[in-house]
């Protein structure tokens, strides 16, 4: 039915069967006899004869209308319906840590706004915590984080991105707060933010994991109130006289009464994860996973 309706509407826009024909690349007996099958189905003529060549009777004008109506909105069901089975979307939802934005995400993001530019990417600021429960709950396509790894290997793709190097927050008037840079074992007998494993899944693990191989102690913990972001949870830390280890990408924050000082131990460091969906990739996240240099499988 539905490609003797395309027909129909070709046969009016032509005002002519021999004329769609042509346009069809079929012949005339073809287009005639789908006519007739048309008006067989609906129990009624909807083309008559003149002298110039057809037009619609009324019910064929009724027709018409109602047939352009219901083509569109199946041709568009079919190419959603297509783009899914393909991997294909015509969104992108992205969790990201805010502080690695500008430095990893941003120009690869440009470059995919200019490939697909009725893409659209909605971002979504997470904490590593809840980009995990995002991406098992489908309802982010990509997540950039530090922490949970672990966690998300086994059911998603993960890259590694990039490699950053440590820096301490301390409170300004920390005694160490104008070195130009510190080493953990420096560090001793401070007492250091203790990460919410909800929050920040494995936090707490590897800092005191730099603290026993770099510095040679067990770091002492403190837990401070959960905070609204990085800025606030640094600056309540530093009202605690905590300090905290965090990478070297959240060096271009502004956070009230506190000094970020670079870690001197290289071996002190974050590897930052792309992670995304199993299953086939949508052309918009490969171009922006070529971008980042990572490989879309």
């Amino acid at each position: 039915m539905l490609d003797k309706l395309r027909v129909f509407l070709v046969v009016l826009e032509e005002g002519s069967l021999r004329r769609a024909a042509d346009r069809l690349r079929i012949s005339q007996s073809a287009i005639t006899r789908q006519m007739q099958s048309l008006e067989l189905d609906l129990g009624g003529r909807v083309l008559e004869r003149t002298s110039v060549g057809v037009r619609p009777t009324n019910g064929g004008q009724a027709l018409a209308e109602r047939a352009k109506s219901l083509l569109a909105d199946y041709d568009s069901a079919m190419a959603e319906v297509r783009r899914m089975n393909l991997g294909e979307s015509e969104r992108l939802r992205i969790g990201y840590i805010a502080s690695a934005v500008q430095e990893y995400l941003s120009p690869a993001l440009a470059v995919l706004r200019r490939a697909y530019p009725k893409l659209k990417v909605k971002m979504l600021d997470q904490t590593p915590g809840e980009m995990i429960i995002a991406l098992r709950q489908g309802k982010i396509d990509l997540a950039m984080t530090l922490h949970g790894i672990n966690l998300l290997s086994r059911d998603f793709y993960a890259r590694k991105l990039a490699t950053v190097r440590s820096l301490v927050a301390l409170p300004v008037s920390h005694r160490l707060a104008t070195e130009r840079q510190v080493s953990l074992s420096q560090l001793k007998g401070e007492t250091f933010v203790r990460g919410s494993d909800d929050v920040v899944p494995g936090y707490t693990q590897r800092v005191s994991q730099f603290c026993r191989k770099y510095g040679g102690f067990r770091p002492r913990l403190g837990t401070i109130e959960r905070a609204d972001g990085l800025v606030e949870t640094l600056a309540m830390a530093a009202n605690e006289e905590m300090i905290s280890i965090q990478p070297a990408f959240i060096s271009h924050l502004k956070v009230p009464n506190v000094v970020l000082v670079p870690i001197a131990d290289g071996g002190a460091t974050w590897d930052l994860f792309v992670v995304w969906q199993r299953g086939k990739i949508a052309n918009p996240l490969r171009t922006l996973l070529s971008e980042l240099n990572l490989k879309s499988q």
